[in-house]
């Protein structure tokens, strides 16, 4: 039986666990906030964020009413670009926490 590396075996099992479904919410977050600070500026993040994804849905939330609306008019946009860094179909709809 040939030797098997460490991030090898984490590869296989990490998928399956839920450690990393957390591990790859989080980087779905973190790149749907890059998407955000891009299309709006570096500024926006004050005023709206991206919180969490569960179930293809990214939730996010908003501090200004003016934001908010920015960001349901931008929706496809946001949506389009993230998954396009993401390199798959990861998030297919948005929910707003205000």
């Amino acid at each position: 039986m040939a030797m098997q590396s460490l991030g090898q075996i984490l590869k296989k099992q990490m998928p399956q666990s839920s450690a990393g479904k957390q591990v790859t919410a989080s980087f779905i977050v973190e790149k749907a906030n890059q998407t955000i600070k891009e299309l709006f500026g570096a500024g926006s993040s004050k005023f709206c964020q991206a919180v969490y994804f569960k179930d293809k849905t990214i939730a996010i939330t908003c501090l200004s009413s003016v934001m908010a609306q920015e960001i349901k008019l931008n929706e496809k946009k946001i949506i389009s670009a993230t998954n396009d860094k993401l390199g798959v179909q990861a998030i297919e709809k948005v929910r707003y926490l205000f």
